[in-house]
C-alpha cells in the first residue's frame, strides 16, 4: 500500500500533461469517426513517444527527489513502468470508449 502512495505521488507531478494528451486524442477520434482507423495508429505512437518524453523529463526534473523514493525501495525502473501502464491502459480504455460511441 505504501509503494503504491508513492508511486501515485510520483505520477502526481505529470498527471495534468499525459492527460491532456489523452483528452485531446480520445476527442479527436470520437469528432473523426470516419478518419478514426487511420487516426489510431498515429495517435498510438504520439502517445507512446510523448509519455517516454514525460517520464524522462520527470526524472530530469526530480533528480533530487529520486533519492527519496530509492530509500524507500522504489526504483527509478519501477516508477517509470508503473507510471507507464497505468497512463497507457487510461488511455487506451478512453480511445476504446470513444472509438465504439
Amino acid at each position: 500500500m505504501r509503494t503504491l502512495k508513492l508511486i501515485a505521488r510520483f505520477y502526481r507531478g505529470i498527471f495534468l500533461a499525459n492527460f491532456f494528451v489523452t483528452i485531446v486524442s480520445a476527442y479527436a477520434i470520437a469528432f473523426h469517426r470516419d478518419l478514426a482507423n487511420k487516426l489510431i495508429g498515429t495517435f498510438f505512437w504520439g502517445k507512446i513517444v510523448t509519455l517516454c518524453l514525460m517520464i524522462y523529463f520527470a526524472f530530469v526534473a526530480k533528480k533530487k527527489e529520486l533519492y527519496y523514493y530509492q530509500n524507500l525501495g522504489i526504483s527509478k525502473q519501477r516508477l517509470a513502468v508503473t507510471v507507464w501502464l497505468v497512463d497507457f491502459s487510461l488511455w487506451l480504455i478512453l480511445i476504446i470508449i470513444a472509438y465504439r460511441q
